[in-house]
């Protein structure tokens, strides 16, 4: 089944690199390679590290909106095939032959490191020219992601939002004050309050604390590096839940005078028009199904006490900003009763 939904430029390319492989194991098997002639196992270096590569980059990659860097990691596989493709008597000149390859990957490299500073630099003075306009920080980044350099509401613009967003609230942001919406029309209603989410912050804390020291003691008597990595990822998915806390005391859900604008925290990003919104309801305690939330977003932490059903499927942003499209907001605010009737007071007033 997984096979069926492959793109026939992906078939193609395996066509492709088989006829590659085969033309060269059949020159460096057939013809007698001597020390004083590498010429062979020149060309098939470049076949290995560099034609195989690109192939894969233009036909599978590319497709899938990847840049070329996602390439750069396989021509140090290239040679390594290479080095088994030859006879044993000739392997020494796969090493002396690949310096003049990896002397192009290095000058690809650096171009693209070039590229990438001209793409932060442009990043940046998107974010200063949104910045005199939006006053809160994360929105004005997220203009500049979304109109800058950065491929326009992909993944990529998303994760690094989300990154940005991680570093700002955990450690610049403490002298803020909350947000303030555009309008005096706007109301604001908390979600960290009466939800306990710093009491699941502190217990997730104290469990990622005591298991990670744990956990590392005992994957270090294996291997340091392993132990080191896992610590290194127990402390990002702290600051990822401080910095969800922080994000949540700042952004509270607006509800606008045409629209719902919600910040969830790290968890949920996304502008409802009022249009779109089909009803709401509010409960003590929501349970929604398993299928349900394949179009759906939920708070993650806490049991939702609000759900808002939407007449069409509007854009929305899940984890690490992720866009997903959705039917139905689950939330779990601090006021859901004074949150539910002020949305169908708006709603019943919409043109």
């Amino acid at each position: 089944m997984v096979a069926s939904r492959l793109p026939r430029s992906a078939y193609a390319f395996v066509v492709i690199a088989l006829l590659i492989v085969a033309a060269n194991l059949a020159t460096l098997r057939v013809f007698a390679l001597s020390e004083e002639d590498p010429m062979l196992v020149y060309a098939a270096m470049v076949d290995f590290m560099l034609v195989i590569p690109f192939f894969y980059w233009l036909m599978v990659l590319r497709r899938r909106g990847r840049s070329i860097a996602g390439v750069m990691a396989l021509p140090l596989l290239g040679a390594a095939a290479v080095w088994l493709l030859v006879p044993t008597g000739q392997r020494s000149m796969v090493w002396g032959s690949a310096w003049p390859v990896e002397a192009v990957i290095v000058a690809a490299e650096l171009a693209f490191i070039v590229f990438e500073a001209r793409v932060v630099y442009k990043l940046i003075k998107g974010y200063r020219v949104a910045a005199r306009k939006e006053k809160d920080t994360m929105e004005a980044w997220r203009i500049a992601l979304r109109t800058g350099p950065v491929e326009s509401g992909g993944k990529l613009a998303s994760i690094v939002h989300h990154d940005i967003g991680v570093v700002y609230y955990l450690l610049f942001s403490w002298r803020k004050g909350r947000a303030k919406t555009e309008s005096g029309s706007g109301l604001t209603f908390t979600y960290h309050k009466k939800t306990n989410q710093i009491l699941y912050a502190a217990i997730l804390t104290k469990v990622i604390v005591f298991e990670g020291v744990a956990i590392h003691l005992l994957v270090s008597q294996w291997s340091h590096w392993a132990a080191w990595i896992l610590t290194i990822a127990d402390l990002w998915l702290l600051a990822l839940i401080w910095a969800d806390c922080r994000a949540s005391v700042l952004q509270p859900v607006t509800l606008e005078s045409n629209r719902l604008r919600l910040r969830y925290g790290l968890r949920i990003q996304a502008d409802i028009p009022l249009a779109s919104i089909a009803g709401v309801v509010s409960a003590g305690e929501l349970h929604p199904e398993r299928r349900e939330m394949k179009q759906a977003l939920g708070p993650v932490l806490g049991t939702p006490n609000v759900c808002i059903e939407l007449n069409r499927e509007e854009q929305a942003e899940g984890m690490l900003f992720l866009p997903k499209p959705v039917k139905r907001l689950y939330l779990s605010l601090d006021e859901p009763d004074a949150f539910v009737r002020e949305l169908e007071l708006r709603m019943e007033l919409r043109p």
